[in-house]
């Protein structure tokens, strides 16, 4: 009989999974480690529910096949996929330390220009290198893309390929005429209208809706289905970046030719909108999102993260680092669940849905990061930030136990190295 993973199964008796990263709707992701060689894995796993869905199992297998024919540092990498008699199919994917970009945008609500371009050119670096393999993402958003630490900077790293459309004519088609795959705020008209005739020109768009997001806050169109099909086949065009406090009118063009209705009318690849859009702002900037831990960095790291952050570092007590786990906040009678998006000695950010207000005395409970030991933490909430639905908590232990301190001590030694 086929059961669900939970932290400590073994899975196809190649891998031990420790915690839970993320669950979606079909799968988990748990970080696992290979039982023989140590290798830390993202090992993505079914649902019970997902276990009896054929649809669901075959989607899982997509994914693996399109990963399989990608090898490129702004995609996530895939290294195994099998089944397991016990826990059904599987992907073992790259361990990427780092934040989502949705988690980001909570917390800074808008990112500056040169940054902003700096995401938009890394993803599509990445598309270029998918379309080019026969490939369209078709679920490009911030959740969507992972920035991780390098020695030379952060990178863009796209994941989650569940929803890909294959090249390859001999696979089974998943979708039906009318069907809606995708996220609602970046999905093309052509999904919206459920058109069979997905291609590049799809990416482009929630490429364009992610620039978009990332330099206002907001997104170009929002709302229900029927009232974001009747704006886009109306025209409307999204309100000019100077209403939203961003100065640089070339960006505009750029922005409104990548969202026509018309695909044809739009930049035929990732490439041309990434191109567009540098010359429109004329510079080509680093990306630095991440806060990054003043121990075991390389040497071009440690310099460029002091030039640029001395003073956030003098007001922090503990250095801190990327750590993506679910959590649960108890504030009086109420639970809060979201997950965590970095973590140091002295307290842990978590993103949720949920309201929490600043000075709220609560109980977090969250999994350990190297002892994947789930530990229950009084903890106040320092500051609470907005961005659309979601919200960013920075919450500070109150008298952590030592297990937890030392645990996340080493931690934050282990990532400031890049394997």
């Amino acid at each position: 009989m086929i059961h669900e993973a939970q932290p400590g199964s073994i899975v196809d008796d190649r891998y031990e999974t420790k915690r839970v990263i993320a669950r979606g709707g079909m799968a988990a992701v748990f970080e696992a480690v290979h039982v023989r060689s140590g290798l830390r894995v993202a090992l993505k796993v079914l649902h019970a529910d997902s276990l009896r869905s054929e649809e669901a199992r075959q989607r899982l297998l997509r994914e693996a096949s399109a990963l399989g024919s990608l090898r490129h540092p702004n995609v996530v990498q895939i290294y195994d996929a099998g089944e397991c008699p016990k826990h059904g199919p599987y992907l073992s994917l790259e361990m990427i330390e780092g934040r989502p970009l949705d988690g980001i945008l909570v917390a800074r609500r808008r990112l500056p220009i040169a940054q902003s371009v700096a995401v938009l050119v890394q993803l599509c670096e990445a598309l270029d290198e998918v379309h080019r393999r026969g490939l369209v993402h078709r679920d490009v958003k911030p959740s969507n893309l992972l920035i991780s630490r390098t020695p030379i900077g952060d990178r863009v790293e796209l994941i989650d390929f569940g929803i890909a459309k294959l090249g390859d004519p001999s696979q089974p088609k998943l979708t039906r005429a009318g069907d809606m795959l995708g996220t609602l705020d970046y999905m093309s008209p052509e999904q919206l209208l459920g058109d069979q005739l997905i291609d590049s020109r799809t990416d482009v768009y929630a490429a364009a809706v992610l620039l978009y997001e990332c330099l206002t806050g907001e997104v170009p169109f929002a709302g229900p289905p029927t009232t974001l099909v009747a704006r886009i086949v109306s025209g409307a065009k999204p309100e000019p970046l100077a209403s939203r406090g961003v100065d640089v009118p070339a960006l505009d063009a750029v922005i409104a030719r990548a969202l026509e209705m018309d695909v044809d009318a739009r930049f035929a690849t990732p490439r041309e909108l990434a191109l567009a859009t540098l010359a429109a702002v004329g510079e080509v900037a680093e990306l630095s999102l991440l806060d990054v831990p003043t121990g075991g960095m390389s040497i071009v790291q440690e310099h460029r993260a002091r030039s640029r952050q001395n003073a956030a570092e003098a007001r922090r007590q503990y250095a801190r680092a990327p750590y993506v786990t679910p959590a649960r906040i108890a504030a009086g009678d109420r639970t809060i669940d979201g997950r965590t998006e970095d973590i140091s000695e002295g307290g842990i950010l978590v993103v949720t849905e949920g309201e929490l207000a600043a000075g709220t005395v609560v109980q977090v409970r969250f999994s350990l990061p190297t002892s994947g030991r789930v530990v229950q933490v009084a903890a106040t909430a320092q500051w609470a930030k907005s961005h659309r639905n979601l919200r960013a908590l920075g919450l500070r232990f109150e008298d952590p136990p030592d297990e937890l301190r030392a645990d996340v001590r080493r931690y934050v030694e282990i990532v400031g190295v890049k394997r």
